[in-house]
């Protein structure tokens, strides 16, 4: 599970380990630009993998904010701008939520809300995130019903 206070979108991502080299960090922070969220938040090549830290409330980016085209999982496919979408609109703007860091809740609402309230998203982001949502669930064993937002970005209706 999630070490107390940090909320994280990984999967089978590139390796966190791997360090940001100075262009990947700026191609970030034209991805933070694009997003409108505050750059300030975000810390590079610092903590274990690409997460929010509620009490710091600082967004830590590592290497695995880039996908892993190898697999198939929503959550490996998003791109860096849907993974800090995830962070930001999904997880700092519910700072202190009574919900547990690192549930499956948690995490459905921060990838749900990133795909519903991000416009600067391409379709397959919000796809993946919708996807990524709907997995966490299901592995909690929980179903959802597919409302009209999700029924659109999923399927076009």
């Amino acid at each position: 599970m999630y070490s107390e206070g940090f909320r994280s979108a990984s999967g089978l991502r590139r390796g966190s380990l791997n360090t940001l080299t100075d262009s990947e960090i700026n191609h970030i922070k034209s991805e933070i630009a694009s997003i409108r969220a505050d750059e300030r938040v975000f810390l590079f090549n610092i903590g274990a993998r690409t997460s929010y830290d509620d009490k710091a409330d600082k967004i830590y980016v590592r290497g695995d904010v880039f996908p892993n085209f190898d697999s198939m999982h929503p959550r490996d496919l998003m791109s860096e701008r849907a993974v800090l979408a995830h962070e930001y609109y999904g997880h700092r703007a519910f700072k202190g939520t009574m919900l547990d860091i690192g549930s499956w809740n948690d995490e459905f609402r921060a990838s749900y809300t990133a795909a519903k309230v991000v416009p600067a998203l391409s379709d397959d982001d919000k796809r993946y995130l919708i996807q990524d949502a709907i997995e966490r669930a299901r592995v909690a064993g929980i179903s959802i019903k597919h409302n009209a937002f999700i029924r659109r970005v999923l399927y076009g209706y």
